[in-house]
């Protein structure tokens, strides 16, 4: 037996060994070394012009870019924004808790991420923060209106920055008194928060960050954004926005959202910095655009005084909003316009729907039997709402049955000429009931 152990142990030997690789493990949190190698960080020349803050926390990179307030921004300065309020928006959001604010104290906050989604592993690498500011810091108290808009990128060349990003970022964000984003509630600020939270032992008081917490005051710009423009716009992506909105188109220097998180992967694999430049341009367009989209949702929200720029389905949108709020002459208002305004006929047929239904429910039955004549005469197609609501009207209100059933019979008579498809299941059941009622009422009064 020992012959035959000792045989194979001389097999073994003579084949061919392959040296066993190292385990490579990620350095634990506190491992991270603040003090990491020039390579490690990148070329600071390399990337856009700015300057290393250095905090007890570490280093970061910050680049700073000013606007003068008469920077043109989708056919508005960016200063427009300051003769404006953002409570004009808060009946239509109470969670925002707008009432108050002024845009002179808001921070507008965009942060570029290593991936799409949440969770632990996901962290922040750049966030820029865009607010109005005054040369002369001390002309602020006396309402003076600021001088410029101001745009500050936080960088962190390597994960290590990550504490020193953070301080700085709640040393500025502190300054502020509401903060704006564009889809921040479910992406941006969330984020934010759990960064902190993960770094809470380290930074201290610096980590309860008031401005990013769930009860701060927060404009989210994609919630008005989608119910104003989804009727008539298929996507309210920001990039999308600029172009059928403000009438912006980025240049070439752009990179898509999607792809961010791979190229700052890749940069700390090669410390090439070109793709990281893009992600600066990519990072500040955002931002400045926030500002002009801020004042377009603020004006078309806003009185007819300063409401600028409303295409037909954004009168829909709006009488919704107004209706849903309560401010009945308002809805009614832009429902009237939406009628005249919109060139398609499904929407306008739902503009004087909802306009019709809007009158009756207030029992003005005369000005609601005009609009569903107006809706009759105006539109083609196969909706016998109008027809049907007029029969209704002239057999309840004006007890006249004779008109009651001409239009019930001219509904019935064109929904039978309509296609199968072009009919509701039971649509015409439901006429023949209504016609065959209204003549047994005129048999009874001839009787």
């Amino acid at each position: 037996m020992s012959t035959s152990l000792d045989r194979l142990r001389r097999l073994h030997s003579l084949r061919p060994q392959h040296a066993k690789a190292e385990p490579v493990y990620a350095p634990l949190e506190d491992e991270v070394s603040f003090d990491a190698p020039v390579d490690a960080l990148g070329t600071a020349d390399a990337l856009p012009p700015g300057a290393e803050v250095v905090t007890d926390l570490g280093a970061c990179y910050l680049v700073t870019t000013t606007y003068p307030l008469a920077t043109v921004r989708g056919r508005q300065a960016l200063g427009d924004l300051l003769q404006v309020s953002p409570a004009t928006l808060a009946p239509f959001h109470p969670d925002f808790r707008l009432e108050g604010m002024d845009f002179r104290q808001a921070a507008f906050v965009d942060t570029e991420t290593t991936g799409l989604g949440g969770g632990a592993g996901i962290f922040a690498f750049m966030v820029g923060v865009g607010a109005f500011a005054w040369d002369d810091p001390n002309a602020a108290t006396t309402g003076a209106l600021p001088d410029n808009f101001v745009l500050r990128q936080y960088f962190m060349r390597h994960p290590g920055e990550e504490r020193a990003l953070l301080g700085a970022l709640a040393d500025d964000l502190g300054q502020q008194q509401m903060v704006v984003t564009f889809n921040g509630r479910a992406f941006d600020l969330p984020l934010l928060r759990g960064r902190y939270l993960q770094h809470r032992r380290h930074l201290g008081e610096r980590g309860r960050v008031a401005l990013i917490d769930e009860g701060a005051a927060h404009l989210d710009l994609l919630y008005p954004a989608r119910r104003l423009w989804r009727r008539r716009l298929q996507s309210c992506r920001l990039i999308n926005l600029e172009q059928m909105i403000l009438g912006l188109a980025r240049s070439e220097e752009d990179v898509p959202g999607a792809l961010i998180p791979q190229l700052y992967n890749d940069y700390l694999r090669t410390n090439q910095t070109g793709a990281i430049n893009r992600i600066f341009y990519h990072n500040r367009e955002d931002i400045v655009s926030m500002v002009a989209l801020a004042h377009r949702l603020v004006l078309a929200y806003g009185d007819e005084q300063s409401r600028s720029d409303v295409e037909g389905e954004d009168w829909l949108a709006l009488a919704v909003c107004y209706e849903r709020q309560g401010d009945l002459a308002r809805a009614e208002d832009a429902y009237r316009a939406a009628t005249t305004a919109i060139a398609d006929d499904g929407w306008r047929a739902d503009a004087f729907a909802r306009l019709g239904d809007l009158l009756k429910r207030q029992e003005r039955w005369d000005e609601a039997a005009a609009v569903w004549e107006l809706w009759l005469t105006s539109l083609p197609g196969h909706d016998m709402t109008p027809f049907c609501e007029l029969s209704k009207y002239c057999e309840w209100r004006l007890h006249d049955l004779e008109q009651a059933e001409m239009w019930a019979a001219w509904a019935l008579h064109d929904l039978r000429q309509a296609a199968p498809y072009q009919r509701r299941p039971g649509q015409i059941a439901d006429l023949e009931h209504r016609l065959a009622r209204i003549r047994r009422k005129m048999g009874s009064t001839a009787a």
